[in-house]
């Protein structure tokens, strides 16, 4: 009888989630429908809660890169021009990075894991990046003027799924 009502009361909560979370999803689609498209970053943007823009900044590049893998809609919307960019194998300028990265997309890589983190200025994306023959654990760092992104550092490890540390990279 104890296995019968712990299994019931699971299940009776499992459904009260999903009712929630639908009812929560409706108002959620509505809202956002509701709501203006985002607007492009200001370089001029400052003040007290510029911290929290910047963050608010970087969640949505790294749900339009990382996520949805849309790379013009995130470079039109957060780089609009000025980009250093300080890998060694990518030239100056957001219109190679756009290009490049488009085309890394376009050979079905796979993005997931994905954490931001952000402060002083600065912006970083963490995330696991998968293609045909390789995977690897990327860290973007990336530094704001005032909500725009104008600076790029990157650092990834390829993953081989015969590390020693069951916990590594994520």
């Amino acid at each position: 009888m104890r296995f019968f009502t712990s299994s019931f009361t699971v299940l009776l909560l499992s459904v009260s989630a999903l009712a929630m979370n639908v009812g929560r999803a409706e108002v959620e689609a509505v809202d956002a429908a509701s709501k203006p498209k985002p607007k492009v970053c200001d370089p001029k943007a400052k003040g007290g809660n510029l911290a929290q823009l910047q963050y608010e900044a970087l969640a949505d590049f790294a749900d339009l890169f990382v996520n949805q893998q849309d790379v013009l809609t995130a470079f039109n919307r957060y780089v609009p021009g000025e980009y250093k960019q300080h890998n060694p194998f990518a030239q100056q300028g957001r219109d190679f990075a756009i290009q490049f990265l488009t085309n890394g997309f376009a050979g079905g890589l796979v993005t997931d894991h994905l954490t931001i983190f952000g402060g002083q200025g600065y912006g970083i994306m963490h995330y696991k990046m998968a293609g045909p023959d390789i995977t690897w654990a990327v860290a973007d760092y990336f530094k704001f003027k005032g909500t725009c992104i104008v600076e790029h550092w990157d650092v990834l490890q390829q993953i081989t799924g015969t590390e020693p540390n069951p916990i590594a990279f994520f």
